[in-house]
């Protein structure tokens, strides 16, 4: 190679490293080397998410800052629809269990939460102009600081900053903070396609947890609990609201608002009661005694341990864990009469009635039940229970309506579905009389306010009521209805079969018959229903034989109907 042609080849090579130089020198201009020191030390608050699914497997991972130092932090809102569980870890490399949501909104893809522990607080700023320079940080172990331009702000619920960015970052930093000169957050990063922006960070911030944030449409998309209110009176709301929640949630927010107001009884009664419908009495006793012990409210803590006392020793066939628990009607009418000492409130002396109902001393129920009667508290369910005390003490059938129409009169009107009670129970005294007709009056007003959550039992029971008042009719459909409700009931065809042969509809009694031994061989009814319905329709020679099946399994009218069809 000659030496003219070597020197253009050097030259060739020095300009090609010096433009790589200068990319380099401009590519680090938009990275850490140009980054404030206040840009660093505001990295200190970011941390990254990772969200789980119920079997643990991760949803999505994405980055996020503290905005507090007890844990509050701020973070997109996406990686936490259908997520299960969520953890940070922050700028040290610290491990933290999100442990509920305070606010959302799918629009700004924009969360606040809550996690476990102590953390370093970043610094938020509600200023931001264009042009000014920002950077889009992220934790110190996980990469160095984003260079960004504000091109554009935009201002949105009249207070709060959008500002529109130009950088060299991508989705994966989606959710970090975006700093500027003096290492104040003025937004969380998002990158779409080839849009960047940061939304102010203190929209976030302002967030408030309300009773009703529930029930938040945007936050039910998250299997993570919604945290509770600061006040009492909000937090009492989110509590009843989560009742129906999955019990891993609902308990945790018990043990939230137990924490939370210590001296509310609210939290213990919601505790105890979870505990009893887990089965543990024993744990739900240790709670009431707790409730007993720190509340403030002590006659309400008498009061509810005397309720919850009295309902499962009326209810529960389960003896042992009553016993272990020390629960029983004694236990309740102690605890209450504590209640009535500190503060005499009609509600505790009713509990105190029913208690003395419940243990069979029916005079002194009906006398206390009475009193009430003379109150404010006179209600429809006093007269139904004095009407129940007055069963027992040997009271004639008119002296029981008579109570059971005082019950229905105090209802309100037009009658709502709290009413439903009240006419089922003068239905079925009505029913007793002999008066049918009124009692299928009362019947169907109790199966209108129960529409669709019935059951075979009650329809078995009209269908009753109906053939004694020689409704058949209304009878057969009610019937067939209470089949249709429990098709591996024997009972409900064969009783259909025998509404079927009275009213001389012999295929379809015999059909009924049959669905009825189909389900249980044994019922003697059923076969002798089956005879007489083949007999009277030229099926003599099988229906004797069932009619004979009857006998032998000990139907007593069997024999009359052998030397009827013989």
């Amino acid at each position: 190679m000659c030496v003219d042609t070597y020197k253009r080849l050097m030259s060739m090579k020095n300009r090609k490293l010096f433009f790589l130089f200068l990319q380099l020198l401009f590519f680090v201009s938009l990275t850490s080397m140009a980054q404030p020191g206040s840009v660093k030390k505001a990295a200190d608050a970011t941390f990254t998410l990772t969200t789980f699914k119920a079997d643990g497997s991760i949803l999505a991972s994405t980055n996020g800052f503290f905005i507090s130092t007890d844990g509050v932090a701020i973070g997109p809102w996406k990686p936490f629809v259908d997520a299960d569980k969520a953890v940070v870890v922050d700028a040290k490399g610290q491990k933290h269990n999100v442990e509920c949501l305070l606010g959302a909104n799918e629009i700004y893809d924009i969360a606040k939460f809550q996690v476990d522990g102590k953390t370093i607080s970043g610094s938020l700023s509600a200023t931001v102009s264009a042009p000014e320079t920002v950077w889009i940080a992220v934790a110190p172990k996980s990469g160095s600081a984003v260079k960004a331009e504000v091109s554009s702000v935009e201002k949105f619920m009249d207070k709060y900053n959008y500002a529109i960015l130009k950088s060299a970052a991508t989705e994966k930093m989606n959710g970090a903070p975006v700093v500027n000169e003096r290492g104040q957050i003025i937004g969380i990063f998002n990158a779409g396609g080839t849009s960047q922006s940061a939304t102010d960070a203190n929209y976030a911030k302002d967030f408030v947890v309300k009773g009703l944030s529930q029930n938040d449409v945007v936050l039910r998309q998250s299997n993570i609990r919604v945290g509770l209110p600061n006040s009492l009176e909000e937090s009492v709301v989110a509590l009843m609201l989560s009742s129906e929640k999955p019990v891993g949630t609902y308990e945790a927010l018990i043990n939230d608002f137990i924490a939370k107001f210590p001296q509310a009884n609210e939290g213990y009664y919601a505790k105890a009661n979870l505990l009893v419908a887990q089965n543990d009495l024993v744990n739900a006793d240790k709670v009431l005694q707790e409730e007993v012990n720190k509340a403030t409210s002590k006659d309400e803590a008498h009061y509810n341990y005397a309720r919850i006392v009295y309902l499962n020793s009326v209810n529960s066939a389960n003896a042992d864990k009553l016993k272990a628990a020390g629960w029983s009607l004694d236990k309740a009418l102690t605890e209450v009469e504590k209640a009535i000492a500190i503060k005499s409130l009609e509600v505790y002396r009713h509990l105190q009635a029913q208690i003395i109902f419940a243990k069979g001393d029916y005079a002194k129920a009906y006398t206390e039940f009475d009193a009430l009667t003379k109150t404010p508290f006179k209600n429809s369910e006093l007269y139904l229970e004095m009407a129940q005390s007055r069963q027992h003490l040997g009271a004639t059938d008119k002296e029981i309506l008579d109570l059971l129409n005082q019950s229905i009169a105090l209802c309100d009107t037009p009658y709502v579905a709290t009413s439903a009670p009240y006419f089922l129970a003068r239905g079925q005294q009505l029913e007793k009389m002999g008066d049918y007709r009124k009692a299928m009056q009362d019947y169907y007003t109790y199966e209108y306010f129960n529409q669709g959550r019935l059951g075979a039992e009650f329809y078995y029971m009209r269908e009753q009521c109906e053939v004694k008042g020689r409704l058949w009719q209304q009878a057969l459909q009610d019937i067939l209805v209470a089949s249709r409700l429990d098709p591996k009931e024997a009972l409900y065809p064969t009783e259909a079969g025998s509404l079927l042969l009275r009213l001389g509809k012999l295929d379809a009694a015999i059909s009924a018959a049959q669905q009825a031994i189909q389900l249980d061989s044994s019922l003697p009814d059923a076969y002798l229903i089956l005879g007489v319905a083949q007999c009277q329709n030229n099926q003599k020679a099988e229906g004797v034989k069932n009619i004979q099946k009857a006998k032998e399994l000990g139907n007593v009218q069997a024999e009359t109907f052998l030397q009827k069809f013989k």
